[in-house]
């Protein structure tokens, strides 16, 4: 009898470390070779403007070290959708040392068609070619510590600018990554899964104001998400709010779409509109995350 050896893979979007990395993440991320003119030198320079690269595959690799020591004997690996290294080929490493049932965990709270969806389509390919079992620890979103973790950094923020959550002129603006309306046509069930967290958070914080927009639209033809984040402060401002903390819902960790898009673009657009605007925390590779992410896998894996 052939015993089953565990193993915890941890997905996630992944992004450039280096310069040359850009461009192939590009191609990977957008299915298109070669990309519209222009797209990788716009990119590029993005990237420049917060440091060269994107933190996100360093903060995963933390978080996959932490939690593997948390979890101490469940090996944990890593693998990214959109650069390296790919699902296949961790995939392939796993088979190879004797894994027999994967437990996979996307790192995006919310699935969406480029996020969780596309991990676990990758992941699904590969590990039918590998006869692995596949098990999905899904909607890790809905645990009480993380809608705590995430009230925590708001509150913080809060206090460090000096709002108060319940005065006339704040407002709490959960800022999410936008997506063609064609996906949730399709059965996304991105936006109730971004709707039901913000509720969550909001049960735990006071009274206070507050509503959803979508960041970071993309170029693809079609109808996008909204209200977009630009049009929305500016009907804030209208409405007499002022003090806007943005909690980037739909981001576990930064990137290139909280440190350049929020941190720089919206918060100069911001100052234009004499708007005090401070964006919260993500939970990152913090010991609360890994705390909450070992106690979630931890009851997965006794429930089996």
């Amino acid at each position: 009898m052939t015993l089953m050896k565990k193993a915890l893979l941890l997905l996630a979007y992944g992004g450039p470390e280096k310069a040359e990395q850009i461009e192939p993440f590009l191609k990977q991320l957008l299915q298109r070779d070669p990309l519209p003119p222009g797209l990788c030198e716009r990119v590029e320079k993005k990237y420049r403007a917060v440091g060269g690269a994107s933190p996100l595959p360093g903060i995963c690799r933390e978080i996959q070290q932490k939690l593997a020591r948390k979890l101490g004997e469940i090996p944990v690996y890593l693998a990214f959708r959109y650069s390296a290294p790919d699902i296949a080929g961790v995939v392939r490493e796993m088979a190879e040392s004797g894994v027999t049932r994967i437990y996979a965990l996307s790192l995006s709270p919310h699935s969406s068609k480029i996020s969780s969806a596309a991990y676990y389509q990758a992941l699904d390919k590969a590990a039918s070619d590998s006869r692995l079992e596949i098990v999905r620890l899904e909607n890790w979103y809905r645990a009480a510590a993380y809608n705590r973790l995430l009230a925590d950094r708001i509150l913080e923020t809060a206090q460090a600018n000096r709002f108060s959550l319940t005065a006339a002129q704040t407002h709490l603006l959960f800022s999410a990554h936008n997506i063609p309306r064609s996906y949730i046509a399709e059965g996304d069930h991105y936006v109730t899964e971004i709707e039901n967290n913000i509720a969550a958070i909001l049960r735990l914080l006071p009274t206070c104001s507050s509503s959803l927009a979508y960041q970071s639209k993309g170029n693809a033809p079609g109808a996008w998400l909204e209200p977009e984040i630009e049009t929305h402060l500016l009907d804030l401002k209208k409405r007499g709010h002022t003090d806007i903390i943005i909690v980037p819902i739909s981001f576990s960790m930064d990137h290139l779409e909280t440190l350049y898009d929020l941190d720089l673009e919206i918060k100069a657009f911001c100052e234009q509109e004499n708007l005090r605007c401070r964006r919260s925390r993500p939970a990152n590779a913090d010991d609360d995350f890994i705390e909450m992410l070992a106690r979630f896998t931890d009851r997965r894996l006794a429930d089996d």
